[in-house]
């Protein structure tokens, strides 16, 4: 028979238990995978309600803690190995939220997560037989018991949920796909811009998926060359059948016009920018277009059939970048007075001086000139 206060501290340390898988829970569905979530709702959902990120933490949050308990009568992991007994909520969690680009290609589960769960009923089974067995000794120093119980438990639940983290981990980009999504469902365009912005690595998808934020907000030559740009023009683009939430035909729409069959980006582009009734985001899809692929004497004839190159107050930054280098490259003036510009111009071909190994070069060009386009025309990709 338990004492009152052994039966007291079990009691405790199973509300512990409780309230910290709880909160963990909730707060890992509710925030560090709620856009992945609600992509996986929005494309499989029949109904037309709208996903609610804390209902849905707090309903499986809950359905969850309820099992755990249930399945625990017949368990009874108690004392220090109290928290095994959520390593099956722990391990379904990352099961469900380890969502990736399989989503849109119907992918069925993955032989590795039969294998997971596998391992992890057998823990489950092996570990509460074992227990039953040895855990049977009267507790005589509950005092001294309760610190060293808690403290365990506290330290394999870490470990458990330290596992979540990582097999529920999905590829970098198709998270950040995921999160602007969520944005630009909401309308929210400016916090869509910021996602993932300090990252240097960045799929076709979610280039083109920040290109349409910038050009939604009449930033795409201004700001284009803050991303990191592996793919030239294309990247402007989704890939037709891309799986990915940022579809291309929310580009499509915004430039005005539908692609032909096997059309390449920069045809697209060029004809979409060339139609009489081309929105301005089209035109600068297509000056962007010429930077992307370093077309600068091409980019410095046609800019000027659309914005006054003579004032540097009205130029993207962008252009004027690109118009500042294609005139020093050919030894001429600039159509435009930047003192400011011809200064920071001056810095960067110094700083390229400092160094004459290639790779240190780049890189320390890239720390203080990264975002500029007279980086990505000299070194990016090189």
């Amino acid at each position: 028979m338990r004492s009152p206060r052994e039966t007291r501290l079990f009691r405790t340390v199973r509300i512990v238990c409780a309230a910290v898988f709880a909160l963990f829970s909730y707060t890992f569905m509710s925030i560090y995978q709620a856009p992945l979530l609600e992509l996986a709702y929005d494309m499989t959902a029949t109904g037309k309600l709208q996903y609610n990120a804390n209902i849905t933490a707090a309903v499986v949050t809950i359905i969850l803690l309820i099992i755990t308990l249930w399945l625990n009568k017949y368990a009874k992991f108690n004392r220090e190995w109290e928290a095994l007994a959520y390593l099956p909520a722990s391990i379904f969690l990352a099961f469900i939220t380890n969502i990736d680009r399989g989503i849109y290609t119907g992918v069925s589960i993955p032989a590795s997560w039969i294998a997971i769960a596998a391992s992890v009923i057998l823990i489950y089974v092996t570990a509460a037989w074992v227990l039953r067995r040895v855990l049977f000794m009267r507790i005589k120093d509950i005092t001294r018991a309760t610190n060293r119980i808690l403290w365990r438990n506290l330290l394999l639940l870490s470990i458990i949920f330290s596992a979540t983290g990582f097999l529920s981990k999905c590829d970098e980009n198709f998270k950040h796909e995921a999160m602007i999504y969520h944005y630009v469902k909401r309308g929210d365009f400016a916090k869509a811009c910021k996602v993932g912005q300090r990252s240097l690595n960045a799929s076709q998808e979610l280039t083109a998926g920040r290109a349409f934020l910038l050009a939604h907000e009449g930033l795409l030559g201004e700001k284009l060359f803050t991303y990191p740009q592996y793919y030239g023009a294309e990247g402007l683009l989704p890939k037709r059948n891309c799986a990915s939430p940022l579809s291309s035909q929310m580009v499509y729409e915004l430039v005005g016009i539908e692609p032909q069959t096997g059309e390449a980006a920069m045809d697209y582009i060029a004809r979409a920018a060339a139609t009489d009734s081309a929105a301005t985001c089209a035109k600068d899809y297509y000056l962007c277009a010429m930077l992307l692929d370093r077309r600068l004497e091409a980019f410095a004839d046609t800019v000027a059939g659309y914005y006054d190159t003579t004032n540097a107050a009205t130029l993207p930054m962008h252009y004027k970048e690109a118009l500042l280098l294609s005139s020093k490259l050919n030894g001429n003036d600039a159509p435009f007075n930047d003192p400011d510009l011809e200064k920071r111009y001056n810095e960067f071909r110094l700083l390229e001086k400092e160094y004459e190994e290639p790779l240190a070069r780049t890189n320390y060009t890239r720390k203080q000139f990264g975002t500029t386009y007279w980086w990505y025309y000299l070194y990016a990709g090189k």
